[in-house]
């Protein structure tokens, strides 16, 4: 399913096979939840299968993605689902279980994460994401965040940003890039991609590879993506009601690692390696995905964004 606004066309990943997962009941209250609304393609695609006194909750750092999906989902709601209610809520996902309590919800039916950043993003200099047009180093999901790019890459210390270019972005020029943005902003601050994206050409090589993995990290460190996903997967699985799904889509190994990793603890009973247990730690689901869901070969031929997902689902037990 495509959603087309004035600049762009974004289509979603795995959107059958999400939108499957999610088996809607007709004899009681579905409580659905998008942790990462973006442009609503998934959760335009549920909303038409909700039945009337549901509840469909959208999270999005970014404002203006949520009102692009605001508009898309009302167009769905007054065609398939008049009665159905949208919840959207300007926030990052890692604050879930609180906005959540604010709007009046306790539990929840399904949850979902689609960790794909939004197409919007790249395909826009304004934001800082896209190494390939020249805009200011910002790289905010939520502009109301004080941090951006340009003010970690020209205030951390050395040790700090090769720990961000080594754990974020698996970069093994990570020591190097380090040092030589400390040596080249004393003569000029880092302020546009630009900047960035010639610095590397220039001081460390011309690999488009490298370039990628620096950008990741820095958007990893500047929106804190690996600390609020793991953190916002705990609370979900409490939210969870009984024998309902969380699924996320990630798409690259840092994340996926969280959610692989999040998901076998808490399908496992104890934790401990001690021969008494000590923990009292009790599982609290049941893993659907032995192998991560990857996109077939139609949708990757014609979706090349698709091609690094991987899916996992879980049921609440």
């Amino acid at each position: 399913m495509d959603v087309k606004t004035d600049q762009n066309i974004h289509t979603s990943v795995l959107l059958k096979e999400l939108v499957g997962a999610i088996s809607l009941k007709k004899d009681e209250k579905n409580i659905v939840v998008d942790a990462t609304l973006g442009l609503a393609g998934h959760a335009g695609e549920i909303l038409k299968e909700m039945n009337p006194g549901d509840i469909l909750v959208g999270f999005d750092a970014d404002e203006r993605n949520l009102k692009l999906a605001k508009n898309r989902l009302e167009k769905i709601q007054t065609q398939y689902a008049p009665e159905v209610q949208i919840i959207l809520i300007h926030s990052n996902f890692v604050d879930l279980r609180e906005r959540l309590q604010d709007n009046g919800i306790t539990y929840v039916r399904a949850i979902y994460y689609d960790l794909w950043v939004s197409s919007l993003h790249f395909d826009e200099a304004d934001r800082g994401f896209s190494l390939r047009l020249n805009g200011p180093l910002d790289m905010r999901f939520d502009t109301r965040s004080w941090k951006t790019a340009a003010e970690l890459i020209n205030y951390s210390e050395e040790k700090d940003l090769f720990q961000i270019f080594k754990e974020y972005g698996e970069e093994p020029y990570a020591r190097k890039i380090a040092a030589k943005i400390i040596e080249s902003r004393k003569e000029q601050k880092f302020q546009t991609t630009g900047d960035l994206t010639n610095f590397l050409d220039e001081k460390i090589n011309t690999h488009i590879k490298t370039k990628m993995r620096v950008f990741q990290a820095l958007r990893i460190a500047v929106n804190s993506e690996l600390y609020n996903l793991e953190k916002s997967l705990w609370d979900a699985i409490e939210l969870l009601e009984q024998d309902w799904i969380i699924f996320a889509i990630s798409f690259h190994s840092l994340e996926d690692r969280i959610v692989k990793q999040t998901l076998k603890r808490e399908s496992r009973d104890c934790l401990c390696s001690d021969i008494i247990c000590s923990c009292k730690h009790t599982k609290t689901v049941k893993i659907l995905t032995k192998k991560p869901i990857l996109p077939d070969e139609w949708e990757q031929k014609n979706n090349p964004r698709s091609r690094s997902a991987k899916a996992r689902a879980a049921v609440k037990i």
